[in-house]
């Protein structure tokens, strides 16, 4: 019975990663200024920063964001890594190596969509004005309190 839960237990991990995937994605790939979901989407570094920007300055990151090569794919990749965890997950025997592996390669592409969407955010801020960065500055710090 224990293995019975563990294995439930890792399907509910997956579907959950792959939510968090799939918002990540999709607020970096077609997001913009006026598209807010529940929290404001993508990753929460970029969000909280995104949602402090003005709607010029936050209309030239998800262009940024919407161009950028690595992330235009990010949807494929995604899918593509899903694809290797419900392999893994209906392979019989179970694999529980190949799972893993799976599993971690999932994060891996997770991660390296949310360092880009990072990467392109940190040369928006550079390009504000001292006066603005801590204007946003501000405004992070009391969406931070609330």
């Amino acid at each position: 019975m224990n293995g019975r839960w563990t294995q439930w237990a890792l399907i509910a991990s997956l579907m959950v990663n792959v939510l968090v995937a799939a918002a990540v994605i999709g607020a970096l790939v077609t997001g913009g200024p006026g598209h807010r979901g529940p929290r404001g989407g993508g990753p929460p570094e970029i969000a909280a920063l995104a949602r402090g920007l003005d709607d010029e300055t936050r209309s030239r990151l998800f262009d940024r964001l919407r161009s950028n090569p690595d992330l235009r794919d990010g949807r494929e990749r995604m899918e593509a890594a899903r694809g290797a965890v419900v392999a893994a997950l209906r392979s019989e025997p179970f694999d529980r190596a190949g799972f893993e592996a799976s599993m971690r390669a999932q994060r891996d592409v997770q991660a390296a969509l949310a360092g880009s969407g990072i990467e392109i955010l940190a040369g928006i801020v550079a390009e504000l004005p001292a006066a603005e960065r801590a204007t946003l500055a501000e405004r992070v710090s009391r969406t931070g309190r609330r």
